[in-house]
């Protein structure tokens, strides 16, 4: 089986492969749910999808931010040239660099948590990583 590699050539445009972790979707829905927000389904579809974006890019940085500073450089130059980077080798830098993953994941939820709930309204602007969800035409 080959590794699967990234169709874009810049970071900006890269894009997840589409498929979806179900705790993550499930966190965005109950986080709705608790702050008692009501919402028509293609509506909620979208606020959902919004969501799950920008937790994923929360997620994303704060993976990086958890490698130790060179390995961290080191992998910031490889992701310069995304024709070189497969998800093999993303995974492979961050199973033996960043071992307590499960740690940044709750600690992300908490932070995205915290932003959600004290809006009054979603507004994907609020959250530390507007600059790339509006790089990515959200």
């Amino acid at each position: 089986m080959t590794p699967k590699q990234p169709q874009a050539k810049k970071p900006a445009e890269a894009t997840p492969l589409g498929i979806r972790n179900p705790y993550i979707v499930n966190f965005c829905r109950v986080l709705v749910e608790q702050k008692g927000e009501h919402h028509e389904p293609e509506a909620l579809k979208k606020l959902l999808n919004s969501m799950y974006k920008l937790f994923e890019n929360m997620l994303g940085q704060n993976m990086v931010r958890a490698l130790p500073e060179d390995v961290r450089d080191e992998y910031l130059k490889i992701c310069e040239d995304l024709t070189h980077l497969n998800y093999e080798r993303i995974g492979e830098i961050f199973d033996r660099h960043v071992p307590d993953y499960e740690a940044v994941m709750k600690e992300t939820m908490k932070q995205f948590a915290k932003i959600f709930m004290s809006n009054r309204t979603f507004n994907p602007k609020d959250y530390p990583v507007a600059e790339a969800a509006a790089a990515a035409g959200d």
